[in-house]
């Protein structure tokens, strides 16, 4: 009895679901032979012989046809097992944010980091977009004449839900959050007393108007005067102040802009959450249409001019928004493919992302983050909102000489890697805004160590163009999971190989039935057949290889459930180029 393999060649049901890897194994059957199935109601195309994984516990000779005797797809042919090479589904390894270009930064994000168990990344993130929220707006950086660039961050780091992500950001914000409580109840009695005033005035005005168009002309003339006088007032006044604000969180665009507008158009987002991305694709207040004009404008600084109906229009000249997202990966998973404006307006192209690997630590006993350190970066964020948040002025900052020579070579040599053929031709709209975005980090880093310095230095120029390969890493693995999301789709298939791998016996055959009692309930694993297209990605992958079925023809009760043998690696593994 002879079983030839026939489940490469299948053309699979329109519904997408594979075809049962039992009844694709023909008995007696030939390659190219045509096979109709008329459970599954599927018909086999035109077959080309292509080689396949042979089972070593059935070995039933190779399956290429003429002078080839490697496999097109499944890599070279290891000739003691008997098996391929597996084709690898291991997730890319990304590197490391590299913390020790970050200055007086970086001691404070290590150790944080390392108190909390968590990657660095999520603290330094979380720390540079409190930073930008501490600028206030209040630095242009000249680059050359004609190139400008605010010290606004969007800063978006990826994360489990169990990498702590909320004590991370809280770290990084608690500065802010505490100077923010501060300023509050300073100017609580001042706003709160001209706010009376304000209402109390325009009472006035409006009962003088009511009087003013009265029978008694003595009457009138007196009324018009305090209607007038509670006019000059009220104009003096302006409109009724609001209580200090540095952040906001959940907040919906009209609101954001709202705050905005009462802070003299600046404020800062720390959220753990991603409500931000929601609310700019339209789930609330615009008819489910996307809005990202205040996103997009508040990165650049231009104006912007609320509409209101039946209201007077807000008008902000200048415009200041730094976001510190730190969220699960889920959040921004097809982002991009379910609001493809997102990325052709730009939005996308403004924020600098992170999607770091969970940290190995898991220990109750981790240390304490030094009170110098806590102390230190406190006192750093607490200076810039005096001297800059808390300015009526805004301040140019420039490049020295050899900062700008630095940076002109780079950019120079960066620019070729944008265009046709280059590496980054896939990101060239993200890639575009990376080179300012570079700038704003730098001058970050610059004020946190001197809020009063307006020149950013070769030294600090050199650490920030460093930390240019890790964004790219980055932001191509954050791009992919907004967009075709490769890395996501090969989720199941380690999900499989990690329980197989963790079973008492990792080398032993195993059911697919087996693998769904033992992984039902992962988001993916819906049913059966979720299982099923699952496992058979895996056999075309080199990882398994189904073991032909008993005849069981005559036989009563249920169809056993196909087996599979498993690659000699997932037992012993080997590491690969």
């Amino acid at each position: 009895m002879t079983y030839v393999d026939l489940t490469h060649f299948c053309v699979y049901p329109v519904n997408g679901r594979a075809c049962d890897a039992v009844a694709a194994r023909h008995e007696g059957g030939q390659l190219g032979h045509p096979f109709t199935s008329p459970a599954n109601g599927w018909t086999p195309g035109a077959m080309v012989p292509e080689a396949r994984p042979i089972n070593p516990r059935n070995p039933i000779g190779d399956h290429t046809v003429g002078p080839v005797s490697t496999s097109g797809i499944y890599g070279t042919r290891n000739p003691d097992t008997g098996w391929d090479e597996p084709i690898p589904v291991s997730a890319p390894v990304l590197p490391s944010f590299p913390s020790e270009l970050l200055g007086a930064l970086g001691k404070f994000v290590t150790a944080t980091a390392a108190s909390l168990q968590t990657p660095e990344d999520l603290v330094a993130f979380a720390a540079l977009a409190s930073i930008s929220t501490a600028t206030g707006g209040r630095i242009r950086v000249q680059v050359k004449s004609d190139w400008h660039e605010s010290t606004a961050l969007y800063m978006a780091a990826l994360a489990d839900s169990s990498e702590k992500k909320t004590p991370a950001l809280n770290a990084a914000a608690a500065p802010i959050r505490e100077i923010e409580d501060e300023l509050i109840e300073e100017h609580r009695p001042e706003v709160e007393a001209t706010a009376q005033e304000v209402r109390i005035t325009t009472a006035r005005m409006t009962k003088a108007e009511q009087a003013a168009v009265g029978d008694n002309a003595d009457k009138r003339a007196a009324a018009e005067a305090d209607a007038e006088a509670a006019r000059t007032r009220l104009a003096e006044l302006g409109e009724a102040p609001e209580l200090p604000r540095l952040l906001v969180r959940d907040i919906t665009l009209e609101a954001l802009g709202k705050r905005m507008y009462e802070q003299n158009g600046r404020i800062g987002s720390l959220a753990s959450e991603g409500g931000l991305f929601k609310v700019a694709a339209g789930l609330y207040g615009t008819n489910g249409k996307a809005n990202t004009d205040l996103l997009l404008e508040a990165y650049t600084g231009g104006p912007y001019t609320i509409d209101r109906t039946g209201r007077s229009s807000s008008r902000m000249a200048s415009t200041f928004l730094a976001l510190g997202l730190v969220v699960q990966p889920g959040i921004v998973a097809g982002l991009e493919k379910q609001n493809p404006e997102f990325r052709q307006s730009g939005l996308l192209g403004r924020f600098l992302y992170a999607r770091p690997a969970p940290t190995a630590e898991d220990t109750f006993d981790s240390p304490a983050v030094p009170l110098a350190l806590v102390e230190d970066y406190r006192s750093r964020i607490r200076a810039l909102v005096t001297q800059l948040w808390d300015s009526p002025a805004t301040y140019t900052m420039t490049l020295s000489a050899g900062a700008r020579q630095t940076f002109a070579d780079y950019y120079n040599a960066f620019a070729r890697r944008r265009k046709p053929g280059g590496d980054l031709y896939d990101l060239a709209d993200w890639a575009g805004k990376l080179r300012g975005q570079l700038i704003r980090i730098a001058a970050c880093l610059t004020l946190f160590e001197d809020p009063r310095a307006r020149e950013i230095s070769t030294e600090r120029m050199n650490d920030v163009l460093g930390m240019a390969p890790y964004f790219i890493a980055h932001a191509r693995a954050v791009f992919d999971l907004m967009g075709r999301n490769r890395e996501g789709k090969l989720k199941p298939l380690r999900d499989v190989l990690g329980w197989l791998s963790a079973r008492r016996d990792a080398g032993a055959d195993f059911s697919a039935r087996d693998a769904w009692q033992a992984l039902k309930g992962r988001e993916w694993a819906e049913d059966m057949d979720a299982m099923n297209d699952t496992l058979l990605q895996l056999e075309e992958h080199g990882w398994i290889a189904l073991i032909p079925p008993p005849d069981t023809q005559g036989r009563r009760g249920r169809k056993p459930s196909p087996r599979f043998a498993v690659h000699p690696w997932i037992a012993n593994p080997k590491e690969t180029s």
